[in-house]
């Protein structure tokens, strides 16, 4: 669609054209988000977003760890990032363990051991897992 706005200031014509873009071919929601599952006991997830870029898919996970609760261990489940949204938790990382609070970002390597201890916080500790894995044909 073109459309044609005279301005009033200046006499100029400004254009616009609508352009339609499949949107197989762009990201895509897979699945409505729903609700929290555990992932590992004392940790619930559910995806929020996975689609298709080039030969990879990215994966939008967020991660939850209630209020003076800890996670048993898991493993990162590819290259990722944990970008941590809420709350103060101690991430214990193939035994290392940091300090971790609202816009800390962890990148993570497949196969990572992760434990997040919320033992001490008095509301939930939210984080956001981003995972890039090869994409599966």
């Amino acid at each position: 669609m073109l459309l044609a706005i005279p301005s009033r200031c200046c006499g100029a014509v400004l254009i616009s054209i609508s352009i339609a873009v499949p949107v197989k071919n762009a990201f895509a929601q897979v699945d409505m988000p729903g609700e929290y599952r555990q992932l590992v006991p004392g940790l619930l997830s559910r995806s929020i977003f996975k689609g298709e870029a080039g030969s990879r898919t990215v994966e939008v996970i967020d991660l939850l760890v209630g209020p003076r609760k800890a996670s048993e261990e898991l493993t990162a489940p590819g290259r990722a990032m944990l970008d941590v949204q809420a709350g103060d938790a101690t991430l214990i990382v193939d035994g290392k363990s940091q300090q971790v609070r609202p816009g800390t970002v962890i990148p993570l390597d497949r196969d990572q051991r992760i434990t997040i201890d919320n033992t001490g916080g008095e509301r939930p500790f939210v984080a956001r897992l981003i995972v890039v894995s090869s994409a599966q044909r």
